[in-house]
């Protein structure tokens, strides 16, 4: 049995040969991968998504990023939020991981209700000296540049991102993307709306056969 002790995440990276692949063994372990989400995942900003998730107010996306889950929320001034997939009550996830479009966000176990952007709207049998103002969801940091959705887990996000901000935004513009994002989505909508439309006769002349 081998009782030598785990290279460290450094002396595996200090063994890689050019010109070859990196050590197997920073694929494999849990610890190495822990240690990859504390640094580059939960540290710094990352992409989760684009613009054309979210095209209309009330458009949510829920993504698990590691141990975390996030929600991202277009809110009726069709500004791009993010928040802690977290109730402020018992701690349950508010959403399942996916897309879905909502009026209000709404915890599945005893139904606080929150508005798009956050403030906690509804909560029964709190008492009067409840203060709601107190429990909003908890924001996570997040850009959009161009039409990337960008977040950071850290409560001190690295200031970085307005140099990337500042560097990609213009490159970006010429494009719309944007814009472009939100109409490709309409369409597929309406794709998906129209391809129900002819589905649906289909349906219901199978109906009239007799048995």
């Amino acid at each position: 049995m081998d009782n030598a002790p785990a290279k460290s995440h450094r002396d595996l990276l200090a063994q890689r040969q050019p010109g070859h692949g990196l050590p197997g063994e920073l694929y494999g372990r849990p610890d190495i991968f822990a240690t990859d989400l504390e640094v580059f995942y939960n540290r710094h900003w990352i992409v989760v998504g684009v613009t054309a998730d979210l095209p209309e107010p009330g458009d949510v996306s829920t993504l698990d990023i590691g141990k975390a889950s996030i929600i991202l929320v277009r809110d009726d001034d069709e500004n791009i939020r993010a928040f802690r997939n977290v109730c402020r009550h018992r701690g349950a996830r508010l959403k399942e991981a996916g897309k879905s479009t909502v009026g209000m966000l709404v915890c599945p176990y005893h139904q606080w209700t929150y508005d798009l952007d956050g403030q906690l709207k509804h909560a029964a049998h709190m008492g009067k000296d409840f203060d709601a103002s107190c429990r909003s969801l908890i924001p996570v940091a997040v850009r959009v540049v161009g039409a990337h959705i960008l977040v950071c887990l850290s409560d001190e996000s690295p200031q970085d991102i307005d140099a990337l901000a500042s560097e990609m935004a213009p490159r970006f513009a010429p494009y719309a993307l944007q814009q472009q994002d939100r109409l490709r989505e309409r369409n597929h909508r309406k794709r998906q709306l129209e391809a129900g439309d002819r589905e649906q006769p289909r349906v219901l002349s199978l109906r009239r056969w007799p048995p």
